[in-house]
């Protein structure tokens, strides 16, 4: 019998799993079995039509696994709606494929690992394995020595539409629940997840014991637009994030590796490499393809779950997440030094230089400040090899089935 698969939430990134499930359900190697969103995609009804599939069309998740007992259900819903929908998905005993970011609290990560209970569930922080094997096999083939540092880093452009596509966007809480949107939190996650796991894969025992933050927005924003974030262990690399979606120009999404006799630089996108070696010798890596971890995930819904993406393995990201919201405090606003352009119809807030200071920053291992840009002082905070993860906002971490916020 074909895995049975529901998707929740169809436009946004949702739209490309559903095009990838659609491709699946055609091939026979799935059944498509439900799509649950409160405001269907126009057209959506029809071109599912044309696949052959004939899944449930609506808006309660709760008849859609009634119904369709799906084997295995992927979320592509807003971050604060992914605790809830996934706890209501594990607890009909189905697989699970939440999308990226997981789960702002660390206590709801913790409450939906127990509640998968060996099921496969995972997160899709897709270009996650490649970027491990990468480097291990650069690392292998020209050892740098010692790992110093890693350090993921991009500078988007996102327009104001991206910002206003819903309530939720560029919010750090919405009526009382946490979103943690943010420029390293959302469309930079797969740099600071990727960049955590190499630590960790570098060295085992990676775990965050102390962090400096510095947060802005150049957007009259709740959450931030620029961030750099710094995060220690007690051993192995230090790991420094860098990002903003007020690029003036913008480079790709990438990692670096600083070891004590050379370089090495991987982009996320295709995996393609360089290794700087000490000396001046410069090794260029071909590009890789990543293989898709949605398709491994609905086609095996009782396999193992990729190691890198078991929910479990999302608890490093989650916990920095949380850590930087809870001391780095409100992002200070850079609105005064923004340039504002127009391309293709949309308007585009811009930090004339901002890119330019990524980029040092992330050959420097340093933070803005000392890249020439200084969004106001970096926060500090020790000690947290022990945090239990509870914030000093005393935000609601109950997983209440949440209605009619389906749609991205």
């Amino acid at each position: 019998m074909r895995p049975a698969v529901a998707l929740v939430g169809a436009s946004g990134y949702g739209r490309r799993h559903l095009d990838d499930l659609l491709d699946l359900h055609r091939a026979g190697a799935i059944d498509l079995s439900a799509v649950v969103d409160i405001a269907l995609p126009a057209g959506l009804a029809e071109l599912v039509s044309e696949s052959g599939a004939r899944p449930y069309l609506g808006g309660d998740l709760a008849e859609a696994l009634e119904s369709r007992h799906p084997t295995t259900v992927v979320i592509a819903t807003p971050p604060h709606t992914h605790a809830a929908l996934a706890e209501q998905t594990l607890s009909a005993g189905c697989s699970v494929y939440l999308e990226k970011p997981p789960v702002p609290l660390i206590a709801d990560l913790h409450r939906l690992v127990a509640r998968a209970s060996g099921r496969r569930f995972e997160v899709g922080f897709q270009q996650t394995p490649g970027v491990v094997s990468t480097v291990t096999d650069a690392l292998s083939s020209h050892p740098l020595g010692p790992i110093q540092r890693v350090t993921g880093f991009g500078a988007l452009q996102r327009p104001d539409s991206y910002y206003t596509r819903a309530r939720w966007a560029g919010r750090r809480e919405l009526d009382g629940r946490p979103v943690f949107d943010g420029a390293l939190f959302n469309p930079l996650a797969h740099v600071v997840h990727a960049a955590l796991a190499v630590a960790s894969s570098i060295c085992p025992g990676w775990a965050l014991d102390s962090l400096e933050a510095q947060l802005a927005s150049v957007r009259p924003i709740q959450s931030d637009d620029l961030a750099a974030v710094r995060a220690r262990s007690l051993v192995g690399p230090e790991v420094t994030m860098i990002g903003t979606t007020a690029a003036d120009r913008v480079v790709e999404p990438a990692l670096l590796l600083v070891g004590e006799r050379g370089r090495l630089r991987v982009r996320l996108r295709d995996l393609a490499a360089t290794v700087s070696l000490e000396g001046g010798d410069t090794v260029e890596l071909p590009p890789r393809a990543h293989r898709s971890a949605l398709r491994a995930a609905v086609l095996d819904p009782h396999g193992p779950a990729d190691p890198l993406l078991d929910a479990s393995a999302a608890e490093p990201f989650v916990r920095l997440v949380s850590a930087v919201v809870d001391t780095a405090g409100e992002p200070v606003a850079l609105a005064a030094d923004a340039v504002v352009i127009h391309r293709d119809g949309e308007r585009l807030v811009t930090l004339p230089g901002i890119t330019e200071a990524i980029e040092r920053a992330a050959e420097d291992g340093g933070l803005l400040a000392g890249a020439g840009l200084a969004p106001g002082d970096a926060r500090r905070r020790p000690g947290l090899g022990e945090w239990s993860g509870r914030m000093a906002r005393p935000y609601d971490d109950s997983v209440a089935t949440i209605a009619g916020e389906v749609s991205p």
